[in-house]
């Protein structure tokens, strides 16, 4: 695997590797993203094989300017109002397909589409001039990466290249289901509900599927409420316990005191936590609001046991 800079010379090779048919692994402004010609299907299905994914999951697509989504998608008048409004940025449209390989749609008649906000995966597109597939750089299942160790631990010489940088935000894109009427969200993410909202009418559940809980080493106890009064007590009696928290409670993983910071270390301090050895990982639970509620969506996911 090659060590990209972001530089120019490191974005033109990254180019020349997608253009042959390669992956490479680049930062957006959510988590880490694994990426190929979104066209080429040799390319796809290496693709699947690297992440271990089921090929009836679909991927999204990366485009780098509106037009695009008109090449692959039938684009209405909510569509294009809302990629005018959040495109660039945390937000996946659910549209309904029009020239693109099944191996991207899972074989059904819709197709995800979003505009990273990061210049990085922007610059492989327009380099490439077609769109890319922007899944999270990892096995699936496992947490999601955020920083380029993450990547290059979990997926190492399997893919070709790694761009390296930064991610903003730490949680993967809201995903907006068009569909249907009205509109659905069907992952919650980076764009709350809360900012959706002012725009237009969605819907959506509380219930988790927890069909697609991420695997961990470790078992994951989630405390919610008053039960957070609970976690040192469990750190007294468990020596092989490392809790993830906005306070320190000794053996702690502080990820923040906001939800911003919260869901931008998240995924890293689940990841430590496990290399460090914890048989046991407590999570203090936080607000369901905003961007809280997709944090909370994956603990949901995640935890083994959840405390309230």
């Amino acid at each position: 695997m090659e060590l990209l800079h972001p530089d120019e010379k490191g974005i033109r090779r990254a180019v020349e590797i997608l253009e042959r048919g390669g992956l490479v692994a680049f930062p957006t402004e959510t988590v880490y993203g694994l990426g190929c010609d979104a066209m080429n299907e040799k390319a796809l299905e290496r693709l699947f094989e690297v992440k271990k994914r089921p090929r009836s999951k679909p991927l999204i697509v990366g485009v780098s300017k509106i037009e695009q989504v008109y090449e692959i998608a039938e684009v209405n008048e909510l569509a294009l109002k809302l990629m005018k409004l959040f495109f660039p940025g945390p937000l996946t449209l659910i549209l309904k397909r029009r020239r693109i390989p099944d191996l991207v749609t899972g074989g059904k008649d819709k197709v995800a589409v979003r505009m990273p906000g990061h210049e990085i995966p922007l610059k492989l597109i327009q380099g490439l001039g077609r769109p890319i597939v922007v899944p999270s750089a990892n096995i699936s299942g496992k947490f999601t990466p955020t920083k380029p160790e993450h990547v290059i631990e979990e997926l190492g010489d399997k893919i070709d290249a790694i761009l390296l940088g930064d991610c903003y935000l730490g949680l993967e894109s809201t995903i907006l289901d068009l569909t249907v009427e009205p509109p659905r969200i069907v992952r919650h993410g980076a764009l709350s509900v809360e900012e959706l909202s002012k725009f237009l009418e969605v819907q959506y559940e509380e219930k988790i599927d927890f069909e697609e809980k991420f695997s961990s080493s470790a078992e994951i106890y989630l405390f919610i409420g008053k039960a957070k009064e609970k976690i040192p007590e469990f750190l007294e009696k468990r020596p092989d316990a490392i809790a993830i928290a906005t306070r320190d409670y000794g053996r702690t993983i502080v990820v923040g005191k906001t939800a911003e910071e919260y869901a931008r270390n998240l995924f890293d301090a689940l990841i430590r936590a496990e290399k460090m050895g914890a048989k046991l990982i407590l999570v203090e639970g936080i607000e369901e609001f905003g961007i809280g509620r997709a944090v909370m969506h994956r603990l949901y996911k995640s935890a083994s046991k959840i405390f309230r």
